[in-house]
């Protein structure tokens, strides 16, 4: 099997959606077609070049245009080596919208329980997101899904994905759990302004509150019917399934 978590330097959470249980007796989740972490920026010129050898030829960008761009702890590398890959701006919110930062009781998107607003406020910006994938799935080429941490706005769309492959909601919501505990392990030397490191008495029960939102907000909107209800034919949802079935 494809080593789930490929050596890509610099990269922050990057895993590989293949290889994991599907419901049945169904062969596990394709590897090397879609990968998910953090901001591009954090990638060496080795890891950049990595990320080209994995069969990623679509970058898939979850941020705000204010997120972009690199940052003084950031490598600096030649932004050429990215010309090699077809980068998508697949921002999927607007923080100008005071309805949706209203709604939000976190300076940011850091909970599942706010994956409804997104769907009531950019269902659009959501669509053409996905079909992003849609895409990749057509050009046969592998993607990498990042948003900042590639965390929660990742990890949206991870979970629709994994969710179309058949595989069960509590093999999503534990994969999910897996990339917070790789984020709250990254802040113990990240410096982030808001979030700090959670010892595993704090990052338990916070874990567990986020597991439980994921898992209640796969089952009140899967999918499948989600994603038809933004538009998606049953034609670009069925390409967005054969990515990891």
């Amino acid at each position: 099997m494809t080593d789930r978590f490929p050596a890509v330097p610099g990269a922050l959470g990057l895993r590989d959606l293949g290889g994991l249980p599907r419901s049945g007796n169904e062969a596990p989740t394709r590897s090397g077609t879609v990968f998910a972490g953090g901001r591009r920026e954090r990638l060496t010129e080795d890891g950049v070049r990595a990320l080209g050898r994995l069969g990623v030829g679509i970058v898939l960008d979850l941020r705000t245009a204010e997120e972009h761009g690199r940052r003084p702890s950031d490598p600096v590398t030649d932004e050429a080596l990215w010309d090699t890959f077809e980068i998508h701006d697949g921002q999927i919110e607007d923080f100008t919208l005071e309805e949706y930062t209203a709604a939000l009781d976190w300076p940011f998107l850091n909970h599942p329980k706010h994956y409804p607003f997104l769907l009531a406020h950019f269902p659009d910006r959501l669509a053409a997101a996905a079909r992003v994938l849609v895409r990749a799935a057509d050009r046969g080429v592998g993607v990498y899904v990042h948003c900042s941490a590639g965390r929660d706005r990742t990890g949206l769309f991870a979970s629709w994905l994994l969710q179309l492959a058949g595989v069960e909601i509590p093999v999503i919501v534990t994969e999910y759990v897996r990339s917070l505990g790789v984020v709250n392990d990254h802040h113990r030397t990240s410096g982030h302004p808001v979030e700090h490191f959670m010892p595993p008495e704090e990052f338990g029960p916070w874990s567990q509150e986020r597991a439980e939102a994921l898992s209640a907000f796969l089952r009140t909107h899967p999918a499948r019917p989600t994603l038809c209800r933004l538009g998606l034919s049953a034609g670009e949802i069925d390409a967005l399934a054969s990515l990891l079935a």
